[in-house]
């Protein structure tokens, strides 16, 4: 059985020292279950966090719908080459061959084309989804469906509307019948109401005085299938051993838990290519399947699967520092855990060009980016008067001989590209798995 007290202390300290208020670990090793606590769920009335507390996973949500979607496939009430026009014969993009030729592949692949970070209502309402549905019409549609993947929140939308649709109840319970009850999943929930009376963590804004309770709530009923779920470690660990192949055949069989991880699309950095809709990694030879989520820089969290070493690590967290911790308690298990410890990688680097510098329009944000190549992260106006935590500057370097960029600080950290149009020009800021347009 494996020692974790070296990473029981890592996550004491690392939490103290990022300012995380708390978090909870899950680790699935050697068929053993560990669940690793620390901090409180809140600053202001603080109690210990356990491992059925509550945290809003975020956008491991969107495999959670996937696995919905593919258990429709698997009983031929869905075709995953299908066009969405066949579900929802009423349909409309701007584009309109673009939503002629949109299938349930490239939605779960991130390859619509479409604008994919858009607003969020605040309706509880039944209608909600469908109604946030209709308004796609006004989307920009980036690149064609299929020709490029561009991290696609939106998408996910559709894709619950489509469960809704050919299932027949709200994408809530469907979900529920589908993928949480057959996994025993009983401490996961959409709703609010539901999660208030239960234990559960707040995020938190981290200041420099501290972190301080942020006084409100992540996506409304439109947002649900692309990153509403609230869950606990406990339950996070038993859908991890599920898609390891642990969970017999409900609510979807092995060979399709399988295409579900494979490579559908290749992109680069920052992963090496995408499921459906896993994000595909690897470090020192170990292939990872992976996910996470970010609800409002409040809550975050990681999942990380190796399929072939039957292994799984989650962390979930209380604030936006979480992702960082995350990402230590994931590299210590790999190193520890599976002996597959990061390889330094130090690329060539040049000398920034004024050509890059202008404004990337991502949809809620742009990406400011001066000659220096400082990408600054500007919110829209109406999400910082919502509390939507903001995110400091990127310094941004280029490798030699591409137009890739990794973190200044951090060189062997790869996070994007720029994309050219056909003409030589620099089109799109690719970074962080999406693709944000040049508006000057």
């Amino acid at each position: 059985m494996a020692d974790l007290n070296h990473l029981q202390s890592l996550l004491d300290g690392e939490a103290e020292s990022l300012r995380v208020p708390g978090a909870a670990v899950g680790v699935l090793f050697d068929g053993v279950e560990h669940v690793l606590t620390t901090g409180v769920t809140s600053v202001d009335a603080p109690t210990p966090v356990t491992g059925d507390t509550l945290f809003q996973i975020g956008s491991t949500t969107k495999t959670v719908t996937a696995t919905a979607i593919m258990h429709l496939v698997e009983r031929s009430r869905l075709d995953l080459d299908g066009r969405v026009r066949h579900y929802l014969p009423g349909f409309r993009l701007a584009d309109e061959r673009a939503a002629e030729e949109l299938t349930i592949r490239h939605l779960l692949t991130h390859t619509g084309g479409f604008l994919g970070d858009i607003d969020d209502g605040d309706s509880w309402d039944t209608s909600a989804l469908a109604g946030s549905i209709d308004t796609y019409d006004r989307l920009p549609q980036l690149f064609p469906p299929g020709t490029l993947a561009s991290y696609n929140n939106a998408g996910f939308r559709l894709l619950g509307r489509i469960v809704e649709v050919v299932y027949g109840e709200p994408y809530e319970s469907a979900v529920r019948h589908i993928v949480l009850d057959p996994l025993g999943m009983t401490d996961s929930f959409f709703f609010p109401w539901e999660v208030a009376t239960r234990p559960h963590a707040v995020g938190h804004a981290v200041r420099e005085e501290g972190p301080r309770v942020a006084h409100t709530w992540g996506l409304f009923r439109e947002g649900m299938p692309e990153g509403g779920l609230v869950s606990s470690v406990r339950d996070q660990l038993r859908y991890a051993a599920f898609h390891l192949g642990a969970g017999g055949e409900e609510p979807i069989g092995a060979a399709t838990r399988e295409l579900m991880q494979a490579e559908h699309v290749e992109v680069g950095v920052p992963w090496t290519g995408i499921g459906l809709p896993w994000l595909l990694e690897e470090q020192a030879g170990v292939r990872l399947v992976t996910h996470g989520g970010n609800i409002g820089n409040l809550q975050l969290s990681t999942f990380v699967l190796a399929p072939e070493r039957g292994f799984a690590v989650t962390t979930l967290t209380n604030s936006a520092p979480g992702k960082q911790l995350g990402k230590l308690v994931t590299d210590w298990c790999l190193e520890h855990l599976l002996d597959a410890k990061p390889q330094p990688v130090r690329p060539a680097l040049r000398d920034p060009a004024p050509e890059y510098a202008g404004s990337y329009d991502a949809g809620q944000w742009t990406f400011e980016v001066d000659k220096e190549l400082t990408a600054r992260f500007v919110l829209r106006p109406e999400l910082v008067d919502a509390g939507v935590e903001g995110m400091p500057d990127m310094p941004l370097a280029l490798v030699e001989g591409s137009d890739d960029v990794v973190i200044a600080t951090d060189p062997g950290r790869p996070v994007g590209r720029f994309l050219r149009d056909a003409a030589g020009d620099i089109a799109f800021l690719h970074l962080g798995g999406r693709a944000a347009r040049r508006i000057r």
